[in-house]
């Protein structure tokens, strides 16, 4: 009550103003941790303090140009600024009551609830049927409830339909609604990092992505995508990026990898070549993270490389993530070289994974360490045998290809360069020492090519 008390004081008391984002830091600490029973508190909460541009005095005193400041000095990497976020914070401020209306009416359903609370706290024993509280069954609110619009959306909308309906097939209301959740997570984001610091990095990816799988075309939304572009590139920080961790599954999967299939299915059947659906491809496909959704991605949905055009400007994350350390799996270095000769990778098309193979590929054929480059997932003898066959198989084939240009980018690639006309830059020719190991390749007679290769 106290608490409260001073909190009713902030707009009218200058003193009181001063302290106003500590009550507001508490009010969303407390929030979540309010059990059945305390409905009433958290809709006084939501309705009176959580929302209230009072308690965000950074919204009034150039909150919104300091942040884009430290934005545009922070932030080495960007995606394209289709708005940048000064002004998507302004606007964030100024639809808060709209905001406030989204979260509360979302919570509609437990209006008994709310109601059986209040008469309970205020003490109006004559309407209570009862004086035991709810069965303890964990907080009134889940722990990621700023995602609650977007994942109540993919709910009734994306998931018993497959993310197939048109914006003008999802229910009424919804892009406004899914408007306001982006908003709202902006401005956490960006002021009370640390409401949303108990939701993983891991499980804030799995909630953005139900943008992309709730509708064929939610995800074009202009205000939509200019508010999920501001999320993601503060998602891709270099702080983020350290603590996403994709093999611990977000709440409610059983795995990235699963939810990883839909999006690539997804964005197979209706990106139209979207470059932030494009980046939400690639962010997975680092090399740190599992082997499985590369292969995913060049075997099973080859097809869509046609249009992950994102190029390297566009790019959220540094490009080393993804050609460092070089890649270890035999499987998937085959499926690069194949899709290269095919003709299925292209520069043209995708520019990222065309760097992110050749940059694996000329690692793998000019490397004479059998031991240590690549373990397969075999332990069957004979292992760095089957490592030098194919290193040795994949350079000759490499060498003897007609595409001059390929066997070119191939022979010659030297590193990755964002600047560079290419995407990369290469040798003039050969060093000495690679020179000798392809004329030692070349000279070596026996089966060193793999069926099927």
């Amino acid at each position: 009550l106290p608490f409260c008390t001073q909190c009713f004081q902030v707009p009218t008391d200058p003193e009181v103003a001063k302290h106003a984002a500590l009550f507001h830091h508490v009010s969303l600490v407390m929030l979540p941790w309010l059990l059945p029973g305390s409905e009433y508190l958290a809709h006084e909460l939501m309705a009176t303090m959580v929302f209230n541009k009072d308690f965000i005095p950074e919204g009034q005193i150039g909150g919104p140009e300091a942040a884009e400041m430290s934005e545009l000095r922070v932030q080495e990497r960007s995606s394209p600024p289709l708005q940048t976020l000064g002004p998507l914070l302004r606007e964030a401020c100024v639809q808060l009551p709209s905001v406030r209306g989204c979260y509360l009416s979302h919570l509609a359903h437990m209006e008994p609830s709310v109601l059986s609370s209040r008469d309970f706290h205020l003490g109006r024993t004559p309407w209570l049927n009862t004086q035991l509280l709810p069965e303890l069954s964990g907080p009134f609110l889940p722990s990621d409830w700023p995602f609650l619009p977007l994942v109540s959306l993919y709910e009734r909308a994306g998931a018993p339909d497959g993310g197939g309906l048109q914006v003008e097939s999802l229910p009424a209301g919804a892009v406004q609604s899914v408007t306001h959740c982006l908003q709202w997570l902006l401005l956490l984001e960006v002021w009370r990092e640390d409401a949303l610091r108990v939701v993983l990095p891991v499980a804030k990816l799995a909630r953005l992505a139900c943008i992309f799988l709730c509708s064929s075309d939610l995800f074009m939304e202009m205000p939509v995508q200019r508010l999920t572009w501001a999320l993601f590139r503060l998602l891709t920080r270099p702080s983020q990026l350290e603590a996403l961790d994709l093999n611990s599954p977000p709440t409610g999967l059983a795995s990235f990898n699963d939810l990883y299939s839909a999006l690539v299915g997804q964005f197979e059947a209706v990106s139209f070549g979207d470059p932030l659906f494009g980046c939400v491809i690639l962010l997975p496909l680092q090399r740190r993270f599992s082997v499985t959704m590369r292969l995913t991605l060049f075997g099973e949905h080859v097809g869509l490389l046609r249009s992950l055009g994102v190029t390297l400007e566009q790019l959220a994350v540094p490009m080393e993530r993804f050609t460092s350390p070089p890649e270890d799996s035999l499987p998937l270095l085959r499926l690069y070289f194949r899709a290269l000769v095919t003709g299925t990778l292209r520069l043209c098309w995708c520019p990222v994974l065309y760097v992110v193979a050749l940059s694996h590929l000329n690692t793998f054929i000019f490397s004479q360490d059998a031991a240590s480059q690549v373990q397969s997932t075999s332990q069957a003898q004979g292992v760095d045998q089957q490592v030098e066959t194919a290193r040795r198989s994949l350079l000759r084939k490499t060498h003897y290809l007609t595409d001059e240009v390929l066997r070119s980018h191939l022979l010659l690639f030297r590193l990755p360069q964002k600047d560079a006309e290419l995407g990369f830059n290469t040798y003039d020719q050969l060093p000495p020492i690679r020179q000798r190991r392809l004329e030692s390749v070349l000279g070596t007679q026996g089966t060193s090519d793999s069926k099927g290769e």
